[in-house]
């Protein structure tokens, strides 16, 4: 069942949970975004691969929004996913993943206050995110809705190589 989310009615956008029909306009927001991944996106088919999964797996704790321009186009998406297959800890800890179409941060801390809002509604206790530190639109956004730093991930120099991050966590108050 896909659920629209409450967002401020003078807002222009539409965040929405996001269906497998939805694959083609992620791809493309990724596309626009490839710039933090030094230009050079993971394989086409690894990364539809990844997404189909993504939103096919899709449960009340972990989600996948879009955020749509009123009826028009996919301009950004939120990826709520599990960071630990264990059972015991599988519904305590997520990773947040947004992608921007077009840099906006505006867009970036409606889709971050999204996840938060959803978070509290479950047993989650941290989200995470992880920020290239050269994405300041990003990493600004994150820190004004109330994730803290934690920490630097170096830059990888073996293939995939992911440039240096930032390390983010929020503490989910229920």
């Amino acid at each position: 069942m896909l659920r629209t989310s409450t967002i401020p009615s003078a807002s222009r956008l539409l965040i929405r949970q996001a269906g497998v029909s939805d694959l083609g306009g992620v791809l493309r927001v990724c596309e626009t975004h490839a710039e933090y991944w030094d230009g050079k996106l993971p394989s086409e088919i690894r990364l539809a691969q990844y997404f189909a999964r993504a939103l096919r797996s899709q449960d009340e704790v972990f989600q996948f929004w879009v955020a749509e321009a009123g009826h028009g186009p996919m301009v950004g998406w939120e990826l709520l996913s599990a960071t630990s297959t264990d059972p015991a800890d599988r519904q305590l800890t997520a990773e947040a993943t947004t992608c921007l179409g077009r840099q906006a941060a505006g867009l970036g801390h409606v889709l971050a206050t999204h996840v938060i809002r959803h978070a509290v509604r479950t047993p989650l206790q941290y989200v995470f995110a992880r920020v290239p530190t050269r994405d300041t639109l990003m990493v600004g956004v994150l820190e004004a809705v109330g994730y803290q730093e934690v920490g630097l991930i170096p830059a990888a120099t073996k293939p995939p190589v992911h440039p240096e991050r930032l390390e983010f966590v929020y503490l989910v108050e229920h």
